[in-house]
């Protein structure tokens, strides 16, 4: 018998009893990640990351720069699907105050960005909202940086505007005319108030009730100054109540 050790053949390996260990056999199925509950874009540890660069910066350009990139990850968050993780990550950004002056380039702030977040997640996380943030979102939050006086004079220069058209040069309802359109033109200018004042922000009910308000005033105005009939006066209330809305909330 011959005392020369038997070679294996290349490529044969080792056996796992000579190794001393088990061998991991790969996989012949592709690797995939696993599934994440926060969506495939959403990184709470970037969202993190990202309010802490926007609350250091020293100019505000990049202050707001930072800002819209994490409006889009807080977008991206509510994208997922609703989860304990995302909610509570949500909570603990507005509670903390840590999103307070946190504003994009376009102008919308990253507080009403993660309220809008929540609200999208769904029962029961969209119940977890608080009041003030709701309220915050829908453009009312006396506390912020927009001037509070502004949609409360819009709406009272309005209704003054009206009352003053009935005390001053009521429409002649019992000739008929022109009385009757006059008086449906006012009502329908208070309810383009409505949206245009409680509407969130940049919203298309709140867009589309200063679009009304707009052309309804214009058309009174044109009554009253043009036409030479009634109107002026609740026409021109609602012009200047639009331009104080239109005016920058800043």
């Amino acid at each position: 018998m011959s005392d020369t050790p038997r070679t294996r053949p290349p490529g044969s390996g080792s056996r796992p009893s000579e190794s001393g260990e088990d061998a991991e056999l790969p996989s012949l199925a592709p690797w995939e990640p696993p599934a994440s509950p926060l969506g495939p874009e959403a990184d709470p540890g970037r969202v993190l990351a990202l309010v802490q660069d926007a609350r250091m910066a020293a100019r505000d350009a990049d202050r707001a720069r930072v800002a819209g990139a994490l409006n889009q990850q807080l977008d991206a968050l509510a994208a997922g699907g609703g989860s304990r993780e995302v909610a509570d990550l949500l909570e603990q950004l507005l509670e903390s105050g840590q999103l307070a002056g946190l504003e994009d380039p376009g102008g919308r702030t990253c507080r009403a960005a993660a309220t809008e977040a929540l609200t999208r997640l769904g029962f029961p996380y969209a119940l977890e909202v608080r009041p003030e943030d709701l309220a915050f979102l829908r453009g009312q939050d006396g506390a912020s940086r927009e001037f509070p006086w502004m949609s409360t004079a819009a709406g009272a220069l309005l209704v003054a505007g009206i009352a003053a058209q009935w005390l001053l040069q009521p429409p002649p309802l019992e000739q008929g005319g022109l009385g009757l359109p006059l008086v449906l033109l006012m009502g329908l200018s208070l309810l383009t108030l409505v949206p245009a004042l409680l509407g969130p922000e940049r919203s298309a009910s709140q867009r589309a009730g200063l679009l009304g308000l707009l052309a309804l005033s214009l058309v009174q105005l044109y009554l009253g100054v043009f036409g030479g009939y009634y109107g002026a006066l609740s026409g021109g209330a609602g012009l200047l109540a639009w331009l104080l809305l239109m005016l920058p909330r800043r």
